[in-house]
């Protein structure tokens, strides 16, 4: 059956939007004055408290649409200040349930819309992230999402601050007109009476707390937004802006400022970023048996900021093919180029064509022989001598592989004199690299008639255009391809993928 949400994707969504969501606080204050007798009949006494000091107790947020992800500058922040100098911690938990309904409006968005965003303040001032993008389908009557303790024998006071994010998911749909019958809402009343209130409590005491795996995690969600939220695992690392010859260190914080990050790849021998492709239209179910592996690359960009992720099959496409007999570098003229937008995507499943970015920008520029991989990045994307290509399917850049292997050797020349057997067993890709050579997208500037090409060394090399070598597609994705499943993208787990 096809998913309820992906129908009403199709729909266009019109009108100017007033949207107010309110973060109301409840302060609990606990204070406990614990004595007891000692041995020697003495008594004594300790004080064991913890406080909850409201911060800014409202978000207003105006002409609101559901979105994809948190706006930074609407934040609810609180702080927890304890001390506890008896001999157990003091166990606490945030908690959020239904706030008040406001006098203008009176029809609360569904709970399974909203989503929320926890972290915690670093001494250095940073936020740790603590829930990514919190789901929970029913907090009426109150939800645990997070707990903590102040540990024992704490004769300093402690204080912990807290940001609290929230905004309306963009899974749930508006509909006007003939729509709003099936819609989750109609626009008429998203405009007029649409509201979210929640409060937020903590409550503390003696007794160990746990979240007993309340906290729920959307089981579709944008595939991007759910691989950004990895980062600094499973080998998801960020590109920074300023990525140099001289510097380019990954990063791989989740709490770093998104802006300075150019684009997310896989880098290192262990990833997992494997994902199901090309999937049987016969059949809603996707493994091995009716699906193809492919690998992520990363997730990049376009000319609009809209993030795609970038896939590649992990195996050759075709075991060996000219790219053009008249030894032409020119992609738009080569043969590989032909095959891969012709025979081969027509080979592919209706589920796999619908989602393919059709707008995708290919770079054309030539790249030099023993060059760094930052460097390669940076030639690729030259217009001196090929306009880029538009279009559904190519092949991987040289910097996809050099990217590939430990940042460390991401300054190191990826041919003959840098990219030892030692550096390229750091890469994922390398181990499934075809004896006979692959074929990169970018042409060579060694010579009028030369393409770069992965050697069966794991460096990068050229040849001449009119010799046979492996072909393995890379094509990105539209930007709202999802993810669906628990699957972690291991390889006996690959993710799995909507359109």
């Amino acid at each position: 059956m096809e998913n309820k949400y992906l129908k009403k994707r199709k729909w266009v969504i019109l009108g100017a939007v007033l949207l107010v969501l309110t973060l109301i606080i409840t302060g609990t204050y606990a204070l406990w004055n614990y004595f007891k007798v000692g041995p020697n009949q003495q008594l004594v006494a300790g004080d064991i408290y913890m406080k909850y000091t409201e911060g800014s107790s409202t978000i207003n947020i105006q002409n609101a649409m559901p979105t994809n992800t948190y706006d930074p500058s609407q934040v609810f922040e609180f702080t927890i200040e304890g001390k506890n100098t008896y001999t157990k911690p003091i166990w606490y938990e945030i908690v959020i349930k239904w706030g008040d309904e406001p006098v203008d409006r009176h029809t609360r968005i569904p709970d399974e819309f909203l989503r929320f965003r926890l972290t915690e303040q670093l001494p250095d001032g940073e936020e740790q992230e603590v829930i990514a993008e919190g789901k929970y389908d029913n907090f009426e009557d109150g939800k645990k999402i997070w707990v903590n303790k102040i540990a024992a024998n704490q004769t300093d006071e402690i204080t912990i601050t807290y940001k609290l994010y929230m905004w309306v998911s963009n899974e749930m749909h508006l509909g006007s007109g003939d729509d709003a019958e099936t819609s989750d809402m109609d626009m008429e009343t998203w405009n007029r009476d649409a509201f979210a209130s929640v409060k937020v409590s903590v409550n503390g005491d003696f007794e160990e707390k746990t979240l007993e795996e309340e906290q729920e995690t959307p089981t579709t969600v944008v595939a991007t937004e759910m691989l950004k939220a990895k980062l600094g695992t499973d080998g998801l690392i960020g590109i920074p802006t300023t990525c140099s010859e001289e510097s380019c260190e990954p990063i791989t914080d989740k709490s770093a400022d998104k802006s300075t990050i150019r684009e997310y790849r896989y880098s290192g021998e262990t990833v997992n970023n494997y994902v199901y492709f090309n999937c049987s239209d016969s059949t809603s179910e996707q493994n091995s048996s009716n699906c193809e592996t492919w690998r992520i690359i990363g997730i990049f960009k376009d000319d609009s900021e809209n993030e795609h992720m970038k896939i590649v099959r992990n195996s050759v496409s075709s075991s060996s093919m000219v790219w053009n007999s008249s030894n032409n570098p020119s992609w738009t003229s080569s043969e590989v180029n032909t095959y891969l937008n012709g025979s081969y995507l027509t080979s592919l499943t209706s589920k796999a064509q619908n989602m393919i970015y059709e707008e995708a920008k290919w770079y054309l520029g030539k790249v030099t022989y023993e060059a760094t991989t930052v460097n390669l990045y940076t030639q690729e994307r030259s217009t001196s001598d090929y306009n880029p290509w538009t279009g559904k399917i190519g092949l991987m850049y040289p910097s996809d592989y050099g990217y590939s292997v430990d940042s460390s050797y991401w300054t190191t020349k990826t041919g003959i004199s840098g990219f030892t057997s030692t550096v390229v067993g750091t890469s994922w890709l390398y181990k499934t690299a075809n004896p006979a050579g692959e074929w990169f997208l970018s042409p060579s500037s060694y010579g009028s008639n030369y393409v770069a090409l992965w050697g069966s060394s794991g460096r990068v090399y050229y040849y001449i255009a009119s010799v046979y070598c492996g072909v393995r597609a890379a094509i990105y994705l539209k930007s709202t391809v999802q993810i669906t499943g628990n699957n972690d993208g291991s390889l006996t787990a690959p993710y799995t993928l909507i359109s």
